[in-house]
């Protein structure tokens, strides 16, 4: 394309010597077919004006930029009540309580029906082992397991990536020596740093050049951050024992952008704008008078003054009938603040926000009116897919990085036992995860279309038990346990059924269980 350009702009120039008036024309009709040929986004007009945004790569982007966008999502999230809400709302959908662990170890494959069979004895010993160690997994001993998952997801909305050290520490009481220990984003650093022979260093990440892979973490951690720096500022971490998670946006990116980039400016001006409003209304609520007189001069002889702080009497109080001089009047003056276009005006900019954040209208302000079961339902199920792709990125990025290295350390202390673990670790590391999900808009007329759905095997019990957030066999595992404790105070299930159907204080602990049911 290039080289036939440069032909026609060869032969304008010829033409031109002889008739310049040709030439223009030549060029207007080349600039118009090659509009023509352009996307409509792309063309340039009046109302775009000069828009030509720079084409920069990603990590140029996001190296100008993220501090700036950093500190101020932070800011929002402290004083701006929706930001933190929204905040709030990702957490709790993506995390809420800790994603739960279910081992799935098989023992070979069932000769009868041709299933893998379940290491029940190896599941036991996992799954306790991790629910003893969730217990100790901060290396600070502050935090419990599920709730560094929830800093990670709180870190990963409001700076756009979490990072996480792997570390072993000497304690004889520890029941593993592994630990985690979070990180700020702001201690990645790339200043006064020497990369390893071949690689490059960009905003603190060390990397190959020809694979991109990531090769080490630079900190620069404040002294005195806590005693297991033992005061050194400058840190040189090799990848493997750094957990880090961001949402990758285009390829070759190395660090992460807080989500809510694009409500940022959106939401400081409504912050702004709603601080303007209200401190408007607190005036509004005060009376103002204004006084009319012929002799102003004494008019301010006649002010009277407070004795005990010596300032003008100025204010109108409650019961207190002001005299006038001949001539004189007040005039109180009235507003009116806010608006009528106050509310319809600040829903849409929330709307606005709710769009930016990733999180619906209704959960972001608690507003449901007009809302009935239908629209109810399929805004739970809208924001349900856009959850969804964020809870598998967190198990991806998060707990399973975290349980390989649990298990690494398990097996290496000697804590569980897992045969021929290192030679191949995958088999025993399967498992699946269980993110929160959310109870039923209305259960009776959900509970009866499950059934159904089950019935007509379009559904599994499982699937739908997993929407709620538990796991299937553990609900079992309570039936059978209730069932249990039903018959140890001899009473039959059907018994306690139609005892809580009926009179849910029918069946009362005081009585041992036996209380007045509906055959009584």
């Amino acid at each position: 394309m290039g080289i036939i350009t440069g032909i026609e702009r060869g032969i304008d120039r010829t033409i031109g010597m002889f008739n310049p008036a040709a030439e223009a024309k030549r060029i207007i009709q080349r600039k118009q077919v090659d509009q023509m040929r352009m996307y409509a986004a792309a063309k340039v007009t009046r109302s775009t004006g000069n828009w030509s945004p720079v084409g920069q790569d990603v990590n140029s982007l996001i190296r100008s930029s993220s501090t700036v966008i950093r500190n101020r999502s932070r800011q929002l999230v402290r004083d701006f009540a929706y930001f933190a809400r929204a905040v709030d709302i990702l957490v709790d959908y993506t995390v809420g309580t800790g994603v739960q662990l279910q081992s799935r170890v098989t023992r070979g494959v069932d000769q009868n029906t041709g299933k893998s069979r379940l290491h029940t004895a190896k599941i036991n010993e996992i799954e306790t082992a991790w629910w003893r160690w969730m217990e100790e997994a901060d290396a600070a001993g502050r935090l419990h397991y599920h709730e560094l998952e929830q800093l990670a997801k709180r870190q990963d909305v409001e700076s756009g990536e979490f990072l996480f050290v792997k570390v072993n520490l000497r304690d004889k009481n520890r029941f593993l020596p592994f630990a985690l220990q979070a990180y700020e984003a702001d201690w990645l650093n790339s200043n006064y740093i020497t990369p390893a022979s071949g690689n490059v260093v960009d905003q603190g990440i060390e990397t190959d050049p020809v694979t991109g892979r990531v090769v080490a973490y630079h900190f620069c951690v404040p002294d005195g951050f806590n005693n297991l720096t033992g005061g050194i500022k400058h840190q040189r971490i090799a990848a493997e024992n750094v957990i880090h998670g961001f949402k990758t946006l285009r390829p070759g990116q190395i660090r992460g952008i807080s989500p809510f980039t694009t409500a940022i400016l959106l939401a400081d001006d409504l912050h702004e704008y709603l601080n303007a409003e209200i401190d408007a209304a607190k005036l509004a609520a005060k009376y103002m008078a204004i006084i009319e007189t012929p002799d102003a001069a004494a008019f301010q002889a006649l002010r009277g003054v407070d004795t005990s702080t010596g300032q003008p009497i100025e204010n109108l109080e409650n019961a207190i009938i002001e005299y006038l001089r001949p001539g004189e009047k007040i005039n109180l003056q009235g507003h009116n603040r806010p608006g009528d276009s106050f509310e319809p005006f600040t829903r849409l900019v929330l709307r606005m926000v709710a769009v930016s954040t990733g999180v619906t209208y209704e959960l972001l302000t608690g507003d449901y009116n007009g809302i009935n079961y239908s629209n109810l339902r399929g805004i739970r199920n809208d924001f349900m897919k856009i959850i969804a792709p964020l809870q598998q990125r967190h198990i991806r990025q998060f707990c399973q990085p975290v349980f390989r290295a649990f298990l690494d350390s398990a097996v290496q202390s000697g804590r569980i036992s897992l045969p021929g673990y290192f030679a191949n670790p995958y088999p025993w590391q399967e498992c699946t995860w269980q993110p929160p999900g959310v109870e039923s808009i209305d259960p009776l007329r959900e509970g009866k279309a499950y059934i159904d759905q089950i019935n007509s095997l379009l559904r599994s019990p499982q699937e739908i038990t997993a929407s709620r957030g538990r796991d299937y066999e553990e609900v079992l595992n309570e039936i059978a346990e209730a069932k249990r404790m039903a018959e140890a105070r001899g009473l039959a299930p059907a018994d306690v059924k139609t005892a809580l159907a009926n009179a849910p204080s029918a069946v009362d602990p005081a009585t041992n269980g036996k209380g007045a049911t509906t055959n009584e």
